[in-house]
């Protein structure tokens, strides 16, 4: 929101509407998440400017929306965790997210407290992407902590240290807690709407995730969704 306001699109949140589509844990990053907002500023002028003057956040795909839109009603939210452990058993780890997907009482994958712990979970799909193992999430609404819960679980199966029946076990009401996962293994890769962005990728978006560092590999495990997301250009 400081970046819009310093090139001039919004004044403030209340006036320009200005919504998010998804919170996410503190350390967690976010390569797709969305805001909405009115402004005077034009498709071709607003991404241009928001990446001149903000370093640290880049804005790569717009769309126009109806007045009425609300970015917290997304059809969709993909997670992506990336684990660095090589020593894992893919398929029970497969046979395990299984158990996750569709509806159910996720109270024991998700941070105390809260009220409705039903949800339903779409699709989980476990794969290497070099050293790394990677775990796909894609459901409409998560819990606090849920995907972070859910991959200690996954990782504890992986490792042969609990059985897929103790995870089957926990989502039909067993007391159970696996631990939580780091967040800043966890990215949020797309918020998935009924309409298409149209993008415009940064060249200097697509060097720093190239560059060097100790979370190299897993910079380069979602370039390349990236990249297929800028190949249309605004």
């Amino acid at each position: 929101m400081r970046a819009l306001k310093a090139i001039g699109a919004i004044d403030s949140a209340k006036t320009s509407r200005f919504g998010g589509a998804s919170r996410t844990d503190t350390g967690v990053s976010a390569l797709g998440n969305v805001a909405a907002f009115d402004t005077e500023f034009s498709k071709g002028q607003i991404l241009r400017a928001l990446n001149a003057v903000s370093e640290d956040v880049y804005f790569y795909g717009i769309a126009e929306v109806p007045s009425d839109f609300s970015p917290r009603r997304a059809r969709q939210r993909w997670y992506r965790y990336f684990l660095q452990n090589l020593d894992l058993d893919l398929e029970k780890m497969t046979k395990c997210a299984k158990e996750f997907e569709g509806e159910h009482d996720f109270k024991h994958f998700s941070r105390e407290g809260l009220g409705g712990t039903v949800r339903s979970i779409d699709d989980i799909k476990v794969f290497r992407v070099g050293d790394l193992v990677v775990i796909d999430f894609l459901a409409r609404e998560y819990l606090w902590n849920m995907v972070r819960r859910m991959v200690a679980a996954l990782s504890e199966v992986g490792k042969g240290r609990i059985e897929i029946e103790s995870v089957r076990d926990s989502l039909l009401g067993k007391e159970a807690c696996f631990g939580l996962a780091p967040a800043e293994f966890l990215v949020l890769m797309d918020v998935v709407y009924d309409f298409d962005f149209e993008y415009d990728c940064p060249s200097t978006l697509k060097r720093k995730l190239r560059l060097g560092s100790d979370l190299t590999m897993i910079k380069l495990a979602f370039y390349g969704d990236l990249t297929d997301r800028c190949r249309k250009q605004v």
